[in-house]
């Protein structure tokens, strides 16, 4: 990793601490995109030995699959201690805690000698990486630990519906990589903060996949409104549910797809 990669990742790590230490996460999104749920169920979680959940945060997605007792063994890994610290204390609590085991870092610090079939990177996460070679380095890692019968379930934010403006002003910052990547602004603790993030086009998107080792196999809209709005709003969340089949992939608020390894060279 060079070193502006690694500044980025330094970065992300920071602004994702202040981001669960103030507990604006937990309350911008306290519970799991319901529809975002229903595909990792659709996709083979219930049937799954082996699950790696990168970008893990406070356990959005974990937790719900061990309530089910879905899971035998997860690995959660996240950049962020303090997302790794919120994951701990809920696991504490849980019954099937001892099922998970929290890693700290991205997908390279997912256990070597492991072979995971179900591979989730959910919400963005692979997004937030950083630029494109460092993005494709993470779907490589990943795709080093899939089981031959593996599934990669991963969602990214889209082209055309997110941070227009963002976009346009990306085109005049010095460092600029390429189209869709954009730096955008929140309020944490107080105080306005950077975010990088990628935003996706369908086509782009398989063409990472390509790159990285996966062959996608299938893709959705992740919803029709934004992630806050639906995890807020269960009401909400039911009425985009039933609206999300109808709505294209690359007219979604995010893309959810579903890739498989490619056969090794």
């Amino acid at each position: 990793m060079n070193a502006p990669d690694k500044a980025l990742r330094e970065q992300m790590r920071a602004l994702y601490d202040l981001y669960f230490q103030s507990s604006d996460y937990q309350r911008r999104y306290p519970r799991p995109n319901p529809g975002t749920l229903a595909f990792l169920w659709r996709h083979g979680l219930a049937r799954a030995r082996c699950v790696a959940d990168v970008g893990c945060g406070n356990g959005r997605y974990a937790l719900p699959l061990l309530d089910a007792g879905a899971v035998r063994r997860l690995v959660a890994c996240d950049l962020s201690p303090g997302a790794l610290d919120a994951l701990a204390q809920r696991l504490a609590r849980h019954p099937l805690g001892n099922r998970v085991q929290p890693v700290l870092g991205g997908p390279e610090a997912l256990p070597r000698q492991e072979r995971f079939d179900r591979l989730l990177m959910m919400f963005g996460v692979l997004s937030h990486i950083g630029p494109r070679a460092a993005r494709l380095q993470a779907l490589r890692e990943l795709r080093d630990r899939a089981a031959p019968d593996a599934r990669l379930l991963l969602s990214v934010p889209t082209l055309g519906r997110r941070w227009p403006l963002e976009l346009l002003a990306s085109l005049f910052q010095p460092g600029h990589e390429s189209w869709g990547d954009v730096r955008y602004a929140r309020t944490l603790g107080g105080q306005r903060r950077q975010f990088y993030y990628h935003l996706y086009s369908l086509r782009g998107l398989r063409e990472d996949l390509a790159l990285g080792g996966w062959i996608l196999e299938a893709a959705e809209a992740e919803s029709l409104a934004p992630e806050w709005l639906v995890t807020r709003w269960p009401r909400w969340g039911r009425i985009d549910a039933a609206l999300q089949p109808w709505v294209p992939a690359c007219l979604g608020y995010g893309i959810r797809v579903v890739a498989r390894p490619a056969p090794e060279p």
